[in-house]
């Protein structure tokens, strides 16, 4: 990796090394070990399939050195003091979703984010699967029909572009859409918020976003209140050189974290507060 004139490391470089059946033979100056190099084609792959799926891919397909530590973290862990923890990507990936639509709010043409996602999201919250009248079509065994049938339900076109999309999306009103999904697993010991902000702030591969579970707590079966967020976008940052920003004020906030609690009975009909409604 040292002989490459930049930091980020081109996506066919990885596959050259590492995605051929005999590529050690060819490049086994490059390793220690035939043994090494066996060990190291999954966490390659797994770096690929980020790089190119969930994490954006930088200049002339190239993978961000970030990319290839936090695949690492996941696979061997991170060592803290003397253990050895796992963390999950979630929050990494949304920060990364949130950036992407930051951008193209801000009049960016190409989202660079996690579109496949983004687009699962749509499917589950786009339709009223708690309505025994309407068909749920990611429960179908052929998933592409469904995609198509969803697409063709919603009156949607895959083709068309802004002019197109916006004044259906905008158009959405409370009713249509499906706050809360059946298939989500919900525990009273989900994070929400930290002690004295109704919000929490997520790290990512190239900025930190701030993340308010109490706009969405009735998906979560909570009662649903107006949360006090509006000084929460000053945690929206970047960051190019891999220094997070706000890193004390992070780690104090997860320290005084606070859960769901008990959700409410039927979190098919969320309960909301006078102020909210």
């Amino acid at each position: 990796m040292d002989k490459l004139p930049s930091p980020n490391i081109p996506f066919r470089k990885l596959y050259y090394w590492f995605g051929r059946a005999r590529a050690y033979e060819k490049y086994k100056d490059e390793f220690v070990s035939k043994e090494k190099w066996k060990e190291t084609r999954p966490l390659a792959f797994a770096i690929c399939l980020l790089a190119t799926m969930v994490f954006p891919q930088g200049p002339k397909y190239t993978i961000h050195p970030s990319v290839f530590m936090v695949t690492h973290d996941i696979f061997y862990g991170v060592d803290y003091k003397t253990s050895t923890k796992y963390y999950t990507l979630a929050p990494m990936i949304l920060v990364d979703i949130y950036r992407a639509l930051d951008k193209c709010q801000s009049g960016e043409r190409f989202y660079q984010g996690c579109n496949l996602i983004l687009q699962w999201w749509m499917m589950r919250h786009f339709i009223k699967t708690h309505n025994p009248k309407e068909l749920d079509p990611l429960r179908w065994s052929y998933e592409l029909h469904g995609h198509d049938w969803w697409l063709y339900h919603n009156h949607c076109n895959k083709t068309r572009g802004e002019s197109f999309w916006y004044p259906r999306l905008r158009g959405l009103r409370e009713e249509d859409v499906q706050w809360s999904i059946d298939s989500l697993v919900i525990t009273k010991n989900m994070v929400v918020r930290t002690e004295k902000v109704p919000y929490l702030v997520f790290a990512g591969l190239r900025g930190t976003r701030p993340y308010a579970s109490g706009r969405v707590l009735r998906q979560l079966g909570g009662k649903q209140e107006l949360p006090q967020i509006a000084d929460m976008m000053k945690f929206a940052t970047y960051h190019e050189n891999g220094r997070v920003a706000f890193a004390e004020d992070m780690y104090r906030m997860w320290r005084s974290r606070r859960v769901l609690g008990e959700p409410v009975p039927n979190r098919f009909r969320p309960e909301y507060s006078r102020e909210y409604k």
